[in-house]
């Protein structure tokens, strides 16, 4: 099932293609973005049961996450002149979701409960942001030695696009269900991230006065992922979950060095780069994961070159030249040289670089900016007016 709904995708009809790229663009002045456009906040406590624990987070968005699964399905529909594919999603993923360890196999229960989805769609939402997100992260430290760590999170590739509006169709769903989360234990905060919601993992984090995290899917080895699905529906389940691993290293790790060497070293499911900040001088680097257990590449922030008080990472490797059509690393490495330090290394300097095109495109869901040193992860809705790129 995962792998016709992730080969479907790849098939979606051309008809209604988006139009081509402007040209790139380095802006100086959309920071900062409208009020209207922050992202709010819930509290998650992990001393209450799981299976109740996501009920701030979900019950106000319940009726956005239907309407994501029901714009999923008519997406499917439209593909397959059938509703079978989505007719068997509860036979099969429930299943899959079973696997999963505790809390997490009894917290998608609970999603599922609060969100009155069956728990085959809740899964299915949980695997499908595993494996399609396209980001772009950066990490940039300013001359005073603090780190500054801020993303563009780009979903819905080839999953539909909109003619009338010129839009990604899910990331048009996705947009309202975006919420910041602050995870408590014992009273004292443990972490914050960023969220769909329905998604239990982390794909944007921060563990206060420790580290900052983000996660990029790598494409070039993107039918990896599916070979890790397939292994642990087969039973092969000495890897991690994407957000399981996330998780468990915001939840657990205690310092920036334990976080880099879990998130180096554990087996995964699905390829990925890790983007990992830290709260001293020169901490900081892109984990470059293939499946298997270590690391493929560690690019450290120390050893980058002529630019060594920022790292920029799209999801193609940093030591190989990105796809042409989907090249955002070089308007993004060309703008933050423009700036420079004093005004890249800044919330308003990367926010405005990573509101350039086409680093900022049709596919941005949000923007999120983080400060380990403060404790400060702040998000905002994205949509990009024409003319903007694609993706």
């Amino acid at each position: 099932l995962v792998l016709s709904l992730f080969c479907l995708s790849l098939a979606a009809p051309r008809s209604a293609q988006p139009p081509p790229p402007p040209t790139a663009q380095c802006v100086a002045d959309a920071y900062p973005p409208p009020p209207d456009t922050l992202v709010p906040t819930a509290r998650v406590n992990l001393d209450e049961p799981p299976a109740t624990r996501w009920r701030q987070v979900v019950a106000p968005r319940a009726a956005g996450m239907r309407a994501l699964l029901g714009q999923f399905r008519q997406f499917l529909f439209n593909l397959t002149g059938s509703d079978s594919l989505m007719n068997i999603v509860d036979k099969e993923m429930v299943p899959l979701s079973q696997t999963l360890p505790e809390p997490f196999r009894s917290e998608l229960a609970g999603v599922s409960a609060l969100s009155n989805l069956s728990l085959g769609e809740v899964t299915l939402f949980n695997v499908f942001y595993e494996l399609f997100p396209l980001c772009t992260s950066i990490l940039a430290e300013d001359s005073s030695g603090r780190l500054f760590h801020a993303r563009n999170m780009d979903f819905g590739l080839f999953l539909g696009w909109n003619v009338t509006n010129s839009s990604w169709i899910i990331a048009d769903y996705l947009r309202p269900l975006l919420v910041n989360v602050e995870f408590y234990r014992g009273g004292q905060l443990v972490f914050l991230s960023s969220h769909y919601a329905g998604y239990i993992g982390v794909l944007t984090g921060l563990r206060p006065h420790q580290f900052s995290l983000s996660v990029n899917s790598r494409v070039s080895a993107k039918t990896q992922s599916l070979a890790g699905v397939v292994e642990w529906l087969l039973g092969i389940r000495d890897q991690y979950w994407l957000g399981v691993a996330t998780r468990a290293v915001l939840e657990n790790a205690t310092d920036y060095g334990q976080a880099k060497q879990r998130l180096a070293n554990w087996k995964l499911i699905a390829p990925v780069y890790f983007i990992l900040g830290g709260a001293k001088h020169l901490e900081g680097c892109v984990i470059t994961r293939d499946r298997a257990a270590g690391a493929a590449d560690i690019w450290e922030r120390a050893a980058a070159g002529n630019h060594s008080w920022y790292l920029l990472q799209t999801n193609y490797d940093h030591w190989k030249s990105p796809n042409p059509i989907d090249n955002r690393r070089g308007p993004g490495n060309a703008c933050m040289a423009k700036k420079g330090q004093d005004e890249a290394a800044s919330f308003s300097g990367l926010f405005n670089v990573l509101s350039s095109i086409p680093v900022l495109n049709k596919l941005t869901v949000y923007t999120a900016l983080m400060r380990v040193d403060d404790a400060t992860l702040v998000a905002y809705r994205r949509q990009c007016p024409d003319p903007c790129a694609p993706w």
